[in-house]
């Protein structure tokens, strides 16, 4: 019984007393929330205020950059609210409207193609409009940009009159280019007509009128329709060259692609050539190692193109061969036209394929021609995505290839 007692009148004391974990622990969390305080109110306040300050400062120089760009810009920039009054314009703005400053004004006054423009939709909902305006003697294109945020639209602008004067220029050149191109077309169509029609005519009546004077036609008089008709020939030829590459050069070709019967093709074109091949007693000899028959260009190319390159074989080859072989070479079709002629100097070769060139040059040549044939047909097989190769050594022979992709 005594100690019960004595047990319960100690316990008050022990209660408040710091060996009470629950008195204990008040204090602690008093401390604690009185630093917390204290780091709060002297460390982390005046370091937001001041990132604040550091904030506005940025801000406010930011934005005073931002007016002296506007101000000291060269090119006329322009503020105005949803009235379509200005509140801000730049010096070269403020220049454009002479009689008094731009401020307070209506933007219309200087601007009267924007009276067909809803400034306030485009405020509203930050539209981008571009206008092109005449403000004196000079070309301003403007754009116009609104800002839904702070209610208010900006102009900004730039001097276009040299622009303009240089695009001017360039649409009369242009049309001036269309007008050229179109006299060229005319001029070549009437030049094949007005030649090649008489030409017709010419060799037609030439060998009528020979052979209904077969009976009475001495030799000296045979030889003389003889050089008329080669004549007759050569000149045709000649301006068949020029027209086609004039063509060439100012477009006028259009090609047509198409899967050719190579075989067919070939051997027609040879016997066009027959004669020429009989009188200089050579012979012509065409092999297809390609087992390909057909191959995909544009037929009128190709034929101009082979009647060319052949043509130039037999013209320099006085006696041995011309031989023609079609095969693959890797990924590509090759036609190699190979004679045995007089050959082409190293120097030559490097200028083959130039127009209006021959390895011998001047009136006293031995050989006919303008130096176009070889030219026209590297320009065709160039529009056609192909191309022409040339192997020659003097005095044995030359072989030219047609390189197809």
């Amino acid at each position: 019984m005594f100690s019960l007692q004595r047990s319960e009148r100690i316990a008050p004391n022990l209660f408040i007393s710091l060996y009470n974990p629950v008195i204990l622990s008040l204090i602690l969390v008093v401390i604690i929330l009185s630093l917390t305080f204290i780091f709060y109110k002297y460390v982390i306040v005046p370091m937001r205020k001041k990132h604040f300050e550091e904030e506005e400062n940025i801000r406010l120089q930011h934005a005073k950059l931002m007016a002296m760009f506007a101000e000291l810009d060269p090119s006329p920039v322009f503020r105005f609210d949803l009235s379509g009054e200005v509140i801000l314009a730049n010096n070269a703005g403020n220049k454009l409207l002479a009689s008094k400053p731009m401020l307070g004004e209506k933007i219309y006054s200087l601007l009267p193609e924007l009276k067909n423009i809803n400034l306030t939709k485009c405020i509203n909902e930050g539209e981008q409009l571009e206008i092109t305006s005449s403000i004196g003697d000079k070309i301003y294109q403007f754009t116009i940009c609104g800002i839904p945020h702070f209610k208010i639209g900006q102009i900004y602008g730039r001097d276009v009159s040299a622009l303009k004067a240089v695009q001017e220029k360039l649409e009369l050149a242009l049309k001036k280019s269309e007008e050229s191109e179109k006299l060229k077309s005319y001029f070549l169509s009437q030049l094949s007509h007005e030649i090649r029609t008489p030409m017709v005519g010419l060799l037609g009546f030439s060998g009528f009128l020979k052979e209904s004077l077969s009976d009475v036609l001495t030799e000296e008089h045979k030889t003389w329709f003889l050089n008329l008709e080669d004549a007759s020939n050569r000149l045709n030829r000649t301006m068949d060259l020029f027209i086609n590459m004039a063509q060439v050069l100012t477009g006028g070709i259009k090609l047509n692609p198409a899967e050719l019967n190579l075989k067919k093709e070939i051997e027609t074109i040879l016997k066009g050539f027959q004669t020429v091949i009989k009188e200089k007693n050579l012979s012509c000899l065409y092999e297809d190692l390609s087992n390909s028959t057909f191959l995909k260009t544009d037929l009128y190319s190709f034929n101009l193109v082979m009647q060319n390159v052949i043509d130039n074989a037999i013209k320099f080859t006085e006696k041995g061969s011309i031989r023609i072989t079609s095969f693959f070479d890797k990924d590509k079709f090759r036609i190699d036209i190979a004679d045995t002629g007089i050959g082409i100097s190293e120097d030559y070769l490097l200028k083959i394929f130039t127009p209006f060139t021959q390895e011998v040059m001047g009136y006293c040549r031995p050989y006919e021609g303008n130096g176009l044939g070889l030219a026209l047909a590297k320009n065709l097989l160039a529009l056609n995505n192909a191309a022409i190769e040339a192997k020659s050594e003097k005095g044995k022979g030359t072989t030219f290839s047609l390189i197809f992709n």
